[in-house]
């Protein structure tokens, strides 16, 4: 596994785009399975000048996400040649996957078979039919999965990103597609309709074509999708936000059993909390490497925040939204940011790193705050609307789409939130009409201003004459 990760991805930076969308999704999955497919063919054709070198009369093909062997040999059983000779070129497929462990066995392979056609023993076995390919596919579900992970990173450069999304499919598929059935298109047909979930049914579907795709099964499976109902959410208003942000240190402080040494760690989640709700990041984002000595630096001008490039879209500068909010939570405090920082390096593994952002989540239900961390970034999605900072630049900040911004984050406007999108439009609307008023008196004042002064005038002058 080590060797395939030098070999195909040491030169490769994924694409950041996968902030959700399905346009960013597939932009990095192309991307991905386009550099993958440059390398293979790249070794393909090696290992076939390697045979060629070797004098083997045997090359390799790949096809439909398979290896196959090519050779002129004696006619199969009960076949014949259309001009009577008694040879005739095949295709020979063993079942082996177009993936370069299985260019290592198809290799290995061609060399076996090259030996019995310069020794003129080769004769058409179960094994050169094809029996033993069909054999090879009749692999169950319980024993796919205990190959999924050699399989999938036979495809994909492993980071932390990467970790993080199989260990998701990998616990998913051991949820929805565990059991001793042989792995068929009815089967995993039978299995995704048992999720009755919408959101998991898509994730179920998305899965299943992925382990198709790996067993070089052809399937469709859009028939089997559920239309989506989005999930009602109560976004916190900037009163509920800023009226919460205490409940982790009266929660840490009020807890009678407590080690000392935990007792401070409100500061902590303090600080978490702060960092989402004033620049909408991710949970991920506040603990996957952030530059803090950036945040409390006096260089930092502006007060961004820095998403280091190994997150879900890759390094952004953040702006804040709620720039106020930094002095009122206190969010430069060096003993907060002094244990955020120890916090943050704990982790090693992309587990580790799922494990301390799943903390941040309890953490906010032991505190009763009554909202998720993630509902801190959907405020500031909303906030962003609000204030009118164009759709671009709001989705930016929050690194994901302009598809996304507009197609998720603003389904959960409130009634609250759309009044109040409302009466701001209205307020501007008579601010507008008052500034015509107020210019309308002030063109008639200046009127009658001017009318006096040449009066003034004209008496002048009248008087000198």
């Amino acid at each position: 596994m080590e060797d395939i990760q030098n070999k195909v991805f040491s030169d490769f930076e994924p694409p950041c785009t996968t902030d959700g969308s399905h346009l960013g999704v597939m932009h990095h999955v192309k991307e991905t399975q386009k550099h993958y497919d440059m390398k293979f063919e790249q070794e393909l054709l090696k290992v076939n000048q390697r045979l060629k070198s070797s004098k083997t009369k045997v090359s390799l093909q790949a096809k439909k996400g398979g290896i196959q062997l090519r050779a002129t040999l004696p006619l199969k059983p009960d076949d014949t040649h259309k001009q009577g000779r008694d040879k005739k070129q095949y295709t020979i497929s063993f079942g082996i996957p177009a993936s370069f462990d299985g260019l290592k066995t198809a290799e290995e392979e061609a060399y076996e078979l090259g030996k019995l056609i310069a020794r003129r023993t080769f004769v058409w076995t179960d094994k050169y039919l094809g029996q033993q390919a069909r054999k090879n596919n009749n692999i169950t579900f319980d024993e796919f999965y205990g190959q999924f992970e050699k399989r999938y990173f036979e495809t994909r450069k492993r980071t932390i990103k990467s970790e993080n999304t199989f260990n998701t499919q990998l616990r998913n598929l051991r949820y929805y597609f565990g059991g001793k059935e042989v792995i068929t298109i009815s089967n995993l047909r039978e299995k995704i309709k048992v999720v009755d979930s919408s959101v998991n049914r898509m994730s179920a579907i998305a899965l299943a074509s992925i382990v198709c795709k790996m067993l070089n099964i052809e399937a469709n499976f859009s028939d089997l999708k559920i239309s989506y109902k989005p999930k009602k959410r109560n976004i916190p208003n900037d009163k509920q936000i800023s009226s919460s942000i205490s409940l982790f240190k009266h929660h840490y402080l009020n807890i009678s059993k407590m080690s000392p040494s935990y007792r401070d760690n409100w500061r902590i989640y303090q600080t978490i909390y702060a960092l989402l709700a004033i620049y909408g990041l991710r949970p991920r984002e506040v603990i996957n490497n952030p530059d803090l000595s950036w945040l409390i630096s006096s260089e930092n001008k502006h007060n961004t925040f820095k998403v280091h490039e190994s997150n879900k879209t890759g390094y952004r500068e953040v702006f804040p939204f709620v720039p106020e909010w930094i002095k009122l939570f206190d969010l430069k405090n060096k003993e907060n940011i002094d244990k955020l920082r120890v916090f943050s390096t704990s982790w090693k593994t992309a587990n580790q790193l799922k494990d301390r952002v799943a903390t941040i989540a309890n953490n906010f239900r032991y505190a009763k705050v009554t909202f998720t961390p993630y509902d801190l970034r959907h405020a500031c999605a909303i906030r962003a609307h609000l204030q009118g900072v164009p759709i671009k630049a709001a989705a930016n900040n929050l690194g994901h789409s302009i598809q996304m911004h507009t197609n998720v984050y603003q389904q959960w406007f409130s009634l609250e939130n759309t009044r109040k999108a409302f009466e701001q439009t209205f307020e501007e609307v008579n601010e507008i009409d008052a500034l015509k008023d107020e210019n309308t008196l002030l063109k008639k004042r200046i009127a009658e201003l001017e009318n006096t002064l040449a009066r003034y005038s004209l008496q002048g002058l009248q008087k000198i004459q």
